[in-house]
């Protein structure tokens, strides 16, 4: 039998914009808590301009973003944009490459953008804290506010180093990580074909791509008029009730039986 193909990227992150009531409501962090997904806002980096908080599972993590000034200070300019314009939800999915170059060069008929670090000004423009790896992006679709990103960590040292820091993680309570992403939005046909030509595509249904990836995960892409994204989470021994945070809804996969 012929060996299932599969895209060479799995899923790094996800990158939410969110009002910061996510961020500060004890009730709502409790809530989180309660449900087996350590959730501790304030351990999240930021600036003047913005705060992160994230919720990590096994390697795998999502960010949230809550901007508080005009310039969200040193933070993604379009991301910022978009944000002050409205934008709540789903603003960048990344996908982990083992070679950000090769991608780079792949997809670059695509309109994928040149490799860069991030930099954070810090200590009023002072400072300037460069991450330690690197991203590419794809343009943004037309209608569906959303952009699909590449990552790759600069050596094996820093992303085990990177890992260690991942903490508190729901991979102790049994949730081990993300299995698959369903995104829900305005595409065109145009667009599902553009995605065919970058992704290799196991199953096309009427209006749906599913596009396989390592580790066993999976991204859909499907049209609709309405936006919002499921993420569905590898899970050993908890279902999840349906965790929603902006237009993001949070699921577990069935815990696996002995």
């Amino acid at each position: 039998m012929e060996k299932l193909k599969v895209n060479p990227y799995s899923i790094d992150h996800l990158v939410v914009n969110v009002e910061g009531y996510y961020q500060k409501n004890q009730e709502f962090i409790e809530e989180v808590n309660s449900q087996g997904l350590p959730y501790l806002p304030k351990k999240g980096k930021g600036t003047r301009g913005f705060q992160a908080s994230n919720l990590w599972l096994g390697e795998e993590y999502l960010e949230f973003i809550h901007i508080k000034t005009k310039d969200g200070g040193g933070w993604i300019s379009k991301w910022v944009e978009k944000y002050h314009a409205g934008h709540r939800g789903l603003i960048g999915l990344f996908l982990k490459t083992k070679n950000i170059e090769e991608t780079t060069e792949k997809l670059s008929q695509f309109g994928i953008s040149e490799s860069k670090r991030i930099t954070i000004p810090l200590f009023f423009n002072l400072i300037k804290l460069s991450a330690k790896w690197r991203n590419a992006y794809l343009p943004f679709f037309s209608k569906s506010p959303f952009q699909i990103g590449f990552q790759q960590v600069d050596n094996k040292k820093i992303e085990k180093r990177m890992h260690t820091q991942m903490v508190p993680n729901s991979q102790d309570q049994g949730i081990t990580g993300i299995k698959s992403i369903t995104y829900y939005g305005p595409f065109t046909e145009d667009e599902l074909e553009w995605l065919k030509k970058i992704f290799i595509c196991i199953e096309e249904k009427d209006k749906q791509l599913i596009i396989p990836l390592e580790k066993g995960q999976s991204l859909s892409i499907c049209i609709s008029s309405e936006v919002k994204t499921e993420v569905q989470l590898f899970s050993q021994q908890i279902v999840l009730s349906p965790l929603i945070i902006e237009n993001v809804i949070i699921t577990s996969s069935p815990p696996i039986s002995e």
